[in-house]
């Protein structure tokens, strides 16, 4: 659990309050237990410029989920507002509906598992951290997390900005559908009580597409900068050998066809194997595959300038499971790796 906190902090970490559903927005704070919406200057009767349903909460309620304002504290924060309703029959649970279970030690009652997405640059933001604290810079609502049917709970986050030409934002939540071109505008009156917190250097993630081949054969990952093509050892190789099959020849064709199409100087190929044997085969046998697919490259790629950065891993770094064969034939791969 996060240490005592300072006092500006505590100020900031307010218990949220709890509406009667009348999709109250940022409040500046002011309501009697001092929680809500953090410097939007919206009046309770505002609108929410956007909205979803929840669909996977842990205890099946049913919530929604407004966005009264995402606006622009200053040049390096942008702040969060938002109103969650109980639509559904029964008392609601909120208390970890919106949280990242993995990213802090247990922190509870706070939504530092919403994120802002910038599809422009392939960014994922996650919200600003406390200096030193295990606990977002955000709403606390301890104590009031369980909302009865029609009544509302106010909260807000802070993230780091996105570059000052993006106007809107895809924001995501644990618990419902994406909410997709989220307008992000500036506050007319930055509240200093959050710009000035002293927190932790920003969590700014590539964001990552993946997607196996239908064939089993090869699969990709791709990030704003990045493609990783993962070759399957078993199309490339026979058993425990390392020279390259004919079937092999096509699937590296189409991977130098990518390589001369890049900006890529550098191609790094990476050998692995699965847990089957020990690790002093397979660590030689993952470099002897690796150094393979190289040489073979190197007669592919017809761009010059272009270097290889070769290295053999053994079973260490798997992606799928070893306790069944179908995780083991994933494992079992030379990863190339290169810039767009």
């Amino acid at each position: 659990m996060a240490s005592a906190v300072s006092l500006l902090a505590a100020s900031l970490l307010l218990t949220s309050c709890v509406s009667d559903g009348g999709g109250s927005g940022g409040d500046g704070g002011k309501d009697d237990q001092g929680g809500g919406g953090k410097g939007s200057g919206e009046s309770e009767a505002s609108a929410p410029i956007a909205s979803s349903l929840t669909s996977a909460t842990p205890s099946k309620d049913e919530l929604k989920f407004d966005i009264m304002s995402l606006e622009r504290h200053g040049e390096d924060m942008v702040v969060l507002n938002v109103t969650v309703t109980n639509v559904g029959e029964m008392t609601a649970t909120v208390s970890n509906a919106f949280r990242d279970a993995n990213r802090f030690g247990g922190v509870d009652y706070t939504a530092d598992g919403v994120s802002l997405i910038d599809p422009m640059n392939s960014k994922r933001y996650m919200p600003l951290n406390n200096k030193g604290e295990d606990h977002c810079l955000c709403s606390d609502w301890e104590g009031t997390s369980n909302i009865e049917q029609d009544e509302s709970i106010d909260f807000w986050v802070a993230y780091p900005a996105p570059p000052k030409d993006i106007d809107s934002v895809v924001i995501t939540t644990p618990v419902t559908p994406d909410i997709i071109d989220v307008p992000l505008t500036n506050a007319e009156s930055p509240d200093e009580g959050i710009t000035k917190t002293p927190v932790d250097e920003p969590d700014i993630r590539e964001l990552t597409s993946f997607a196996d081949a239908l064939d089993e054969e090869t699969s990709r990952e791709e990030s704003g900068s990045e493609t990783k093509i993962m070759l399957s050892s078993d199309v490339l190789f026979k058993l425990n050998e390392s020279k390259l099959t004919s079937k092999a020849n096509d699937a590296l064709k189409d991977v130098a066809e990518e390589i001369d199409a890049s900006s890529a100087t550098t191609i790094s190929i990476d050998g692995y194997t699965d847990n089957s044997g020990d690790d002093s085969i397979n660590e030689p046998l993952s470099e002897d595959r690796a150094k393979s697919v190289e040489e073979k490259l190197k007669d592919l790629v017809t761009r010059e300038g272009v270097t290889f950065d070769v290295a053999g891993h053994g079973s260490s770094d798997p992606v799928a499971t070893n306790d069944s064969e179908e995780g083991r034939k994933k494992n079992r791969r030379v990863t190339v790796s290169f810039e767009k």
